[in-house]
């Protein structure tokens, strides 16, 4: 695509890979973007995604302006830097290609930088769940009292947070700094991409704004054996993570891995009846009926399904941590 015109104010980059549909659905929510289209501009990275993907760009491309680039499939954090290149606008959004923008998410992201003009505030974005997820006892504990996927009823608003909040998907920043001071290390493929980049920042004065106003819906709702998946390449990444700073001794309680090495001897053995426990946990719950059992009976079986969310969480991240530490140790003795 040909750039004629001046740079817009804001880029909002969306990166993807094999979810065609989604993408669709995303790109269609920033159509409709109450700032004038001059003002902002959209692009997507696609890490390898087949033919589908392409199709679906192609199709929208005739609809709406959009800047389309494919890279062989190399990871998050090497698609989120090729966006953060190709972008134009002084205010770089990195978005999920699960997520439906409110028309205004970009204008509220360029009103929170404008109130935060230093150039190491970043501004962290609301997500909510439509009304369907928001139901789904996975999803409502993920968002909610568990917090493993995100949660922001503890993040005060308009105060100065650490690079914990640095989240991906919902995070806009001012582009010279991050060109400045530091990029998405690529070794991350998926998980703390974001953190690992953050805690770089905060060593040049980074801080996080949380911005209610800037929101968006996450529209994917995630089985918990996806979700499971998803947390082993977590426990992956943050061993990487933990590799990287091993003179940092306080790291490993602030990502809340401490133990670990210790807690998978315990749990090995027993490691996929805690997941077998937990799916089948889930299953029930899901068959309940909605009426004709006591106030005491539900409560307790969601806090009994929320204790087995938990451990299954925990033990599959660990499993990653460990099976990447034992990795680390095989290849240094070769």
């Amino acid at each position: 695509m040909k750039h004629t015109s001046d740079p817009p104010l804001i880029s909002a980059v969306i990166t993807t890979y094999n979810r065609p549909e989604l993408l669709k659905r995303a790109l269609l929510s920033l159509s409709t973007q109450t700032l004038d289209p001059s003002e902002y501009e959209i692009i997507v990275i696609d890490d390898g995604s087949d033919s589908a993907t392409q199709s679906i760009a192609a199709e929208l491309g005739k609809l709406l302006p959009f800047t389309y680039v494919f890279q062989a499939n190399s990871g998050l954090a090497s698609a989120k830097n090729h966006g953060l290149f190709y972008a134009r606008a002084p205010i770089v959004l990195f978005l999920d290609d699960d997520d439906l923008s409110d028309p205004d998410l970009l204008e509220q992201h360029l009103i929170a930088h404008k109130h935060y003009p230093d150039p190491n505030i970043a501004i962290l974005g609301f997500t909510r769940l439509p009304t369907t997820s928001a139901a789904d006892p996975l999803m409502a504990f993920v968002t909610g009292k568990g917090g493993h996927l995100f949660s922001f009823d503890s993040v005060p608003e308009r105060q100065l947070l650490g690079y914990d909040r640095f989240w991906g998907g919902r995070t806009s920043c001012k582009r010279k700094y991050l060109l400045s001071h530091g990029i998405f290390n690529p070794i991350f493929k998926f998980g703390f991409e974001d953190i690992e980049l953050g805690y770089r920042l905060s060593q040049h004065g980074l801080h996080v704004v949380f911005w209610k106003q800037a929101a968006n819906t996450m529209i994917r709702r995630l089985s918990l054996n996806r979700y499971l998946r998803r947390c082993y390449l977590q426990g992956q990444s943050g061993f990487q993570f933990l590799s990287m700073y091993p003179e940092d001794e306080g790291l490993v309680d602030k990502i809340a891995f401490s133990g670990f090495d210790a807690e998978w001897d315990l749990i090995k053995a027993s490691h996929d009846d805690i997941l077998l426990s937990a799916n089948r946990l889930d299953a029930m719950i899901r068959v309940l009926p909605q009426q004709g059992e006591s106030i005491f009976d539900r409560a307790h079986c969601y806090h009994l399904l929320h204790y087995a969310y938990y451990r299954a969480f925990r033990a599959e991240t660990i499993r990653g941590y460990a099976e990447a530490r034992f990795d680390a140790v095989d290849s240094a003795s070769l």
